[in-house]
């Protein structure tokens, strides 16, 4: 019992140590594109304005993106205060969240190995961690698309029972509305 706990400490300070590691440069450079100025604008006047339902950009009505990495990012600015690491955490937390997805995917489908190595090649893939980092809404829009193919993979899977294969097209359906939330 001893041997477990202490393996499951482990492996929540691996994942805590990678996600500092994952999130410990998000102020490293200033907000620099239009979309992240764009992107971090909306929801700090959302947070100034006190109108989470009507995003507004330079005081202008502002309907051409699905409102949750606005609700997100300004949820982020309320707890932490607004900084460019807090634009841009949304971004990274739902980055680190899919690599995590498929590494669950992985492991239950396919072996702990195949999981690990599926989220090590994940993470490590350039455009991935740089878009992860970057505040725009793509990649809120891969995890949720991600996670509903994980869910589907999990539910289809003729190992999984039939009550459990329910509960994980829930999931799916519930990741493919974030998806039409996070991008449209």
């Amino acid at each position: 019992m001893t041997a477990a706990i202490s393996a499951q400490r482990q492996l929540w300070l691996m994942l805590f140590v990678a996600l500092i590691i994952w999130c410990g440069n998000l102020e490293y450079r200033k907000l620099a594109l239009s979309d992240e100025g764009r992107y971090s604008e909306i929801p700090r006047y959302m947070v100034v304005s006190g109108d989470w339902l009507t995003p507004r950009l330079n005081g202008i009505k502002y309907f051409e993106k699905p409102p949750m990495q606005y609700w997100a990012t300004a949820a982020a600015y309320e707890t932490f205060g607004m900084h460019q690491w807090t634009a841009r955490l949304w971004p990274a937390l739902t980055g680190m969240l899919g690599v995590l997805a498929v590494f669950y995917a992985g492991r239950r489908l396919f072996g702990a190995e195949c999981g690990l190595y599926a989220a090590l090649v994940l993470g490590s893939s350039v455009m991935y961690a740089l878009i992860a980092h970057v505040n725009t809404l793509d990649m809120g829009l891969t995890f949720f698309l991600g996670l509903g193919l994980v869910a589907m993979l999990i539910a289809f899977d003729p190992r999984t029972a039939a009550r459990v294969s329910q509960w994980w097209m829930h999931i799916a359906w519930a990741a493919l509305a974030g998806a039409v939330l996070s991008k449209g």
